[in-house]
């Protein structure tokens, strides 16, 4: 069954059937920074005009808990709470099959309480310090802080791949393999972390697309979205690294224009990986940054592509399904998300005293 495909009536049966997330959606979306005020953050003289600028924005409180005692590994977590509210906020006020998807969007977050021990761990960090940098109240919106609470406890990354075993975690399978490759490649490991465990969160919202929302079009554009934008930044990461694909296929979501023929484009020649893909909004991204047969230059830049990316197909899906589809809402928060690490990303550089003109070239490129 595929639902909102009806020749010429897609919009009026989004608006019929689930008129009320419209002006929800069209809220958020006004709470986005915007072109101009993006542009004042990165191009902010000092860290004090920089958190200035998002003071009168719906980053206001995470504004105000950043201090001078405020470590930069911290000022992650306060932005990403204010995202959690905005997220658990919208998700309250729709009706079901929207809040199913936003909900399990919210998995996004608990995997990121993943990364932080498991590279914490890696580093060899105190309990106490790895206790600073979780998020505790995603832990508690969704009812799991007996989740954070038992990984909080892992001694190394075996131990902690062993208690998500325990838990019967979606995280466990993905995270073992992950051990594995860490041990082989322990240079790169919080480049491996960072980027393989989003493999859980993106195939909880295909299997909530497909088993509850029935394939509802909107949705299923929005998640196949998402899923080429990893699997794109897999592929290229993975080849950077010279990873054999019997190591990357444990990782790969296999939906998506992208995931449907991971294994042929992974050993393809790199341009031709490129030119295939070039109408992919991430792919055309990069294409206005940086020349992207060289991958040196083009993997520190995923993160930034992936941020246009989303918001072209946030206003793609808005328009061709209305905002009052289930895809816009989650598209919508995926922005949200993604603009929150831009952010965070730019502070932290003035935090850490990384020079105007080097902040100002690298970000610049999302404007």
């Amino acid at each position: 069954m595929s639902i909102g495909l009806s020749s010429g009536g897609t919009h009026g049966y989004y608006l019929s059937m689930m008129g009320i997330i419209g002006p929800k959606v069209r809220g958020a979306r006004a709470k986005l920074l915007g072109k101009d005020r993006l542009r004042a953050v990165i191009f902010a003289e000092s860290l004090e005009d920089a958190l200035g600028v998002l003071r009168d924005t719906v980053y206001r409180s995470a504004v105000e808990r950043i201090g001078k005692e405020t470590a930069p590994e911290e000022v992650t977590k306060e932005f990403k709470t204010v995202v959690i509210q905005n997220l658990v906020s919208l998700a309250a006020s729709c009706p079901m099959q929207a809040r199913n998807l936003l909900v399990a969007y919210l998995m996004k977050f608990e995997i990121e309480n993943i990364k932080v021990v498991a590279k914490c761990l890696h580093e060899g960090k105190e309990r106490r310090d790895i206790e600073r940098l979780v998020n505790t109240y995603i832990a508690e919106i969704l009812g799991r802080r007996h989740v954070l609470t038992y990984i909080l406890a892992a001694r190394d990354l075996e131990d902690l791949g062993t208690k998500l075993r325990e838990l019967f975690h979606p995280a466990a399978e993905v995270f073992e393999h992950i051990v594995r490759l860490v041990k082989s490649r322990p240079q790169l490991a919080t480049c491996i972390i960072d980027t393989m465990l989003d493999k859980v969160y993106i195939s909880r919202l295909y299997t909530v697309t497909t088993s509850i929302l029935m394939h509802d079009n909107s949705a299923t554009e929005a998640v196949n979205a998402i899923a080429d934008f990893y699997n794109i930044s897999l592929l290229l990461r993975a080849r950077l690294w010279n990873l054999p694909l019997d190591v990357v296929q444990n990782f790969y979501v296999p939906y998506g224009n992208v995931g449907k023929n991971f294994t042929r484009l992974y050993s393809e020649p790199i341009v031709r990986v490129l030119e295939e893909l070039s109408t992919n909004p991430m792919i055309s991204a990069l294409q206005t940054m940086v020349k992207v047969t060289e991958l040196e230059q083009v993997v520190p830049k995923l993160s930034l592509a992936q941020f246009k990316a989303a918001y072209t197909v946030a206003s793609s899906i808005i328009s061709r399904y209305s905002a009052a589809s289930p895809g816009a809402a989650l598209m919508i928060a995926h922005v949200q998300d993604l603009e929150a690490e831009l952010v965070t990303a730019v502070i932290r550089c003035f935090m850490e005293g990384v020079s105007k003109s080097l902040i100002r070239s690298h970000f610049g490129l999302v404007l």
